[in-house]
């Protein structure tokens, strides 16, 4: 799959996940993430929730408005895990 695909598939899953947190609306504000000149992923957000995804963790940690870490979940699996 190339980075398009996967990246699309990545919109998807975060766009669920935050209306799952109780977001509302269907435009998610996206930012590309750049650490020390590479890219490391993307950052989105909807209604105050935020999602980033970690591409080399292969992970997408969701937060709460106040910034508070609510799911973590691997970026390509079903099997998600819920935040202590």
């Amino acid at each position: 799959m190339n980075h398009y695909h996967l990246t699309e598939s990545v919109r998807q899953r975060v766009k669920s996940l935050l209306h799952s947190m109780g977001a509302d609306g269907d435009t998610i504000e996206e930012t590309v993430l750049i650490r020390d000149g590479h890219y490391c992923g993307r950052r989105f957000e909807l209604d105050g929730n935020s999602a980033v995804w970690f591409v080399e963790e292969n992970q997408i940690k969701c937060f709460t408005p106040d910034g508070a870490l609510h799911t973590v979940v691997d970026a390509f699996s079903d099997v998600d895990s819920k935040a202590a």
